[in-house]
C-alpha cells in the first residue's frame, strides 16, 4: 500500500513541476519567433521537458523516463552548459528552447515574383535619349550591337562559373560606368522571358535615376537604413523584364550603409526572381565603396574611357579589384570609325 501511495505522490509532484515549465514554454514561443509550428521542434521540446521533469522523480523513475531520451538529452545538455540541476531547470528553459528552435529554423523566404509585381512602384520612366542606345536602334544600331555582344560574352562566362550579380565600376567619375550598366541591363531585359534588376549603389553620386527618368527615392539608401522594404524601393519600368532600385535619399554615411550586410540580404531575397542583377558602383579609386560591394557580387566589369583614363590609374584600380573576381574591361567612348569592322570592345 505504501508503494501505491508513493507512486501517486510522485505523479502529483511531476504534474506540479511540469505546470510552470509548460507556462515558460508558451512564453518562450513568442521570444523565438512566434508559435512553434514545426513538428520537429514541438517533438523535441516535449522530449526535453520530459527529461527535465524526470529530475523531480526518484532515481529509478528517472532512469525509466530518461531511458529513450538519454542519447539525445545528454548532448543537448552539454551544448547549453552542462546537466540541469533542480534549482536551475526553469531558468534554463529559454536557453534550451532557443537552441532547439535554431536547429530547425527555416531559411529566409525568397520574395515571390507575383508579390513583387503587385507591390513594387510603377512610376513611368522617361529615359534620357542620349544615355539610352536602345531608344533609337536605327541611329544607335552599332552601339546596341556592342551591348548585345557584351551580354553574349557574359552568358558564355556563366557556363564556366556561377555569375548572377555583376558589379560595374571605373577608375574615376565620367568614364561611362552608369551608361554601361543601364544599357547592359536593358540588353538583358530585351530577351524574351529574361529579367534584370538594375541597382544604383553609387550612394555618393546617384545618377541612374536621371538616365532612366525615374524617381530617385525611396531607394537603396532608404532600404539599408531600415526605412523601406524591398518592395517599396524596387521600381518596374515600361520595358518588360527591367526593374530598378534607385540610390535613394542622400546620406552622410554611405560606406557604413553599404557595409551593414543588408544589401547581401536583399540580394538573397530577390536573386531567384532575376537572371542578372547589375550593380552600378562608385569609382574604384577615390573611395572604398566599390571594393566593399565587389565582395557581395559574383563578378566585376571595369569601365575605362578612350582618351581619358590614365594608364597608371587604371592599373592601380584594377589592382584593387584583382582579387574580387574581375571578369574584364569595357573600353567606352571609342569613335565609331575606330571600331568599324571590329568584333567589339569588351
Amino acid at each position: 500500500m505504501s508503494r501505491v501511495y508513493e507512486a501517486l505522490k510522485n505523479a502529483q509532484e511531476q504534474r506540479t513541476i511540469r505546470g510552470p515549465l509548460e507556462a515558460e514554454v508558451t512564453a518562450q514561443e513568442s521570444s523565438v519567433g512566434g508559435p512553434v509550428h514545426n513538428g520537429k521542434t514541438a517533438s523535441r521540446i516535449r522530449e526535453i521537458l520530459s527529461a527535465l521533469t524526470a529530475e523531480g522523480a526518484p532515481p529509478q523513475e528517472q532512469r525509466t523516463i530518461r531511458g529513450p531520451l538519454e542519447a539525445e538529452a545528454t548532448p543537448q545538455e552539454s551544448s547549453v552548459g552542462g546537466p540541469v540541476h533542480n534549482g536551475k531547470t526553469a531558468s534554463r528553459i529559454p536557453e534550451i528552447l532557443s537552441a532547439v528552435t535554431a536547429e530547425v529554423a527555416p531559411p529566409a523566404r525568397s520574395l515571390q515574383l507575383e508579390e513583387l509585381q503587385q507591390r513594387c512602384a510603377k512610376p513611368g520612366w522617361k529615359p534620357q535619349l542620349r544615355w539610352n542606345v536602345f531608344s533609337n536602334e536605327r541611329s544607335c544600331k552599332r552601339q546596341a550591337e556592342q551591348f548585345h555582344t557584351l551580354r553574349a560574352r557574359l552568358y558564355s562566362l556563366r557556363d564556366t562559373r556561377p555569375i548572377q550579380t555583376l558589379l560595374i565600376t571605373s577608375t574615376i567619375a565620367a568614364e561611362g560606368k552608369t551608361f554601361v550598366a543601364m544599357n547592359l541591363a536593358q540588353s538583358i531585359a530585351r530577351q524574351r522571358g529574361r529579367r534584370a534588376l538594375l541597382v544604383d549603389a553609387d550612394l555618393r553620386a546617384s545618377r541612374l535615376h536621371i538616365a532612366l527618368g525615374a524617381p530617385s527615392a525611396p531607394g537603396l539608401s532608404d532600404y539599408l537604413a531600415g526605412e523601406s522594404d524591398e518592395s517599396a524601393v524596387i521600381q518596374a519600368g515600361a520595358q518588360e523584364g527591367l526593374f530598378f532600385i534607385p540610390g535613394g535619399k542622400p546620406r552622410s554615411n554611405p560606406a557604413e550603409l553599404l557595409a551593414n550586410n543588408k544589401l547581401r540580404a536583399l540580394f538573397s531575397r530577390v536573386l531567384a526572381l532575376f537572371d542578372w542583377i547589375i550593380v552600378d558602383a562608385p569609382p574604384a579609386l577615390p573611395v572604398s565603396d566599390a571594393s566593399v560591394l565587389s565582395g557581395m557580387c559574383d563578378g566585376v566589369i571595369f569601365v575605362v574611357r578612350a582618351g581619358m583614363t590614365a594608364f597608371d590609374m587604371a592599373q592601380a584600380a584594377c589592382g584593387e579589384l584583382r582579387n574580387k573576381n574581375l571578369l574584364g574591361v569595357v573600353l567606352n567612348g571609342v569613335e565609331e570609325e575606330a571600331i568599324y569592322g571590329a568584333y567589339g570592345y569588351y
